[in-house]
């Protein structure tokens, strides 16, 4: 099999029927005593603080423990946003309503108690804030400081519900309305002052977009259309144009840039009947409930993880996720989870996982991009890999077995010019023949081993 075939088959098949086998499922986060009925976001600070939105209202806590109540005595319940340590303690109390400027907006859900405003979504900004997005009676973007929870920024979109926004590298804001013909997808300053109109109306009705680092290109997901909807230009002092369709049938309603391989993730929902999706390459069940990780440079599926969902499917939807700093570790989150045994849980904590470890030889400076054959070959259980880098870049070494499934991630950063060694152990791997892919910023060098137990 050619690179160039292998490749394809590859990118076939994650797109179609593999789970990444590099992720590990923590379980429930923050435990598995926390109910919400339906996350609408989840966002992650430069401290990696997680902030979760749930959708759907709760009673008001006030901080001494006893429930809010209006003047007839019934309890106000609001949405709200609730912010944890990675290690799933409380980080500060829920915040449930936004000061600035001489006024508070309240995310009241019973028109009795003031106009209705819920969460459509959360984003880390380029400095590590949060970007909050507010729909219904009012569509508001604000700024929240991630050490506070303050409102730093805020503006009135004008444009109905908004979908949960896209932050290319500068900080410039991307928002779109949940119906397209209700407004277009615009763009706004870090400082949030309006810089332009990718669109002027978007197809269908979706709930995410994802912007790259260089705000080049933009995806707009309509799952009402079933799939994704690609903007580009080709500086930042020209024109968006629509650029196509990308992955019919991924049925995707939460997206977001992974913070250091630039890859767009989209997660693959539930939305109405399967025989929407069955004639597609995601129609198979096992697909479902899944983030893909997408090269924007390509639009090839490289990565993915799945939400281990251990009951039937219902009407859930990947609604929501976010990535820690290092982007090692993923927390995703599902909507309509009341659909399911109430013991359930929304928001999962997924690591990244790898099987091996590097080594860099202090004295060697390469000058050629070379990927060596495996020492010992063949072997048990374990094997080293070098490979030199005459340039720095994000570097990729990926084991997989010959159907193309990933089996393990030996590497995944940033990696400075050098030589190189990887230790692989595949001491759970059944005997057979196993491919390793380096890649460094779009060049792609490929070997073969024998496993013989």
């Amino acid at each position: 099999m050619t690179r160039k075939t292998f490749l394809f088959a590859l990118a076939f098949v994650i797109s179609g029927t593999a789970h990444a086998q590099s992720w590990m499922d923590m379980g429930p986060f923050p435990d598995s005593t926390t109910f919400w009925r339906s996350t609408h976001g989840v966002a992650v600070d430069v401290q990696d603080k997680v902030w979760i939105s749930q959708y759907y209202p709760e009673p008001w806590i006030l901080p001494n423990g006893d429930t809010l109540k209006d003047a007839n005595g019934e309890r106000i319940r609001t949405s709200a946003i609730h912010v944890f340590n990675p290690d799933g303690t409380t980080a500060m109390e829920p915040i449930r309503s936004f000061a600035f400027g001489g006024t508070t907006d309240t995310l009241y859900w019973d028109a009795k108690d003031g106009p209705r405003r819920d969460i459509r979504g959360l984003r880390r900004d380029h400095n590590g804030d949060i970007i909050v997005v507010v729909g219904s009676s009012a569509s508001l973007m604000m700024r929240l400081n991630h050490m506070t929870g303050e409102v730093m920024n805020k503006v009135d979109l004008g444009i109905g519900s908004p979908a949960a926004p896209g932050i290319d590298g500068a900080g410039n804001i991307y928002v779109a309305p949940v119906v397209g013909s209700a407004g277009p997808i615009s763009y706004y300053s870090a400082d949030f002052q309006p810089l332009g109109v990718v669109a002027e109306e978007t197809p269908g009705i979706g709930r995410t977009l994802e912007v790259t680092a260089d705000g080049n290109t933009v995806y707009w997901s309509p799952f009402t259309l079933l799939y994704t909807v690609k903007y580009q230009r080709p500086d930042e002092f020209s024109a968006f144009d629509s650029a196509g369709i990308v992955h019919h049938g991924l049925i995707a309603e939460s997206s977001v840039r992974h913070p250091t391989t630039g890859h767009v993730w989209l997660g693959h929902s539930i939305a109405g009947s399967l025989s929407l999706i069955d004639t597609t390459r995601f129609g198979d069940p096992s697909t479902l409930l899944t983030w893909y990780a997408i090269d924007p440079t390509t639009d090839e599926i490289v990565d993915s993880l799945n939400f281990g969902l251990h009951q039937d499917f219902g009407i859930q939807k990947t609604r929501a996720i976010g990535f820690s700093s290092d982007g090692t570790v993923a927390y995703a989150g599902l909507f309509d989870i009341e659909a399911m045994d109430p013991r359930g849980f929304p928001v999962k904590k997924l690591v990244r996982s790898t099987a091996g470890n590097i080594e860099r030889d202090p004295f060697e400076i390469p000058q050629r991009f070379t990927l060596s054959q495996n020492y010992p070959n063949p072997f048990n259980p374990q094997t080293k890999i070098e490979f030199e880098l005459k340039d720095a870049g994000l570097t990729r070494l990926t084991v997989y077995d010959l159907l193309g499934r990933e089996v393990s991630t030996l590497v995944d950063e940033h990696l400075s010019v050098g030589k190189y060694t990887a230790t692989f152990t595949a001491a759970n791997l059944p005997s057979g023949t196993y491919l390793y892919q380096l890649e460094v910023t779009g060049q792609r060098l490929t070997g073969k081993m024998l496993l013989v137990k």
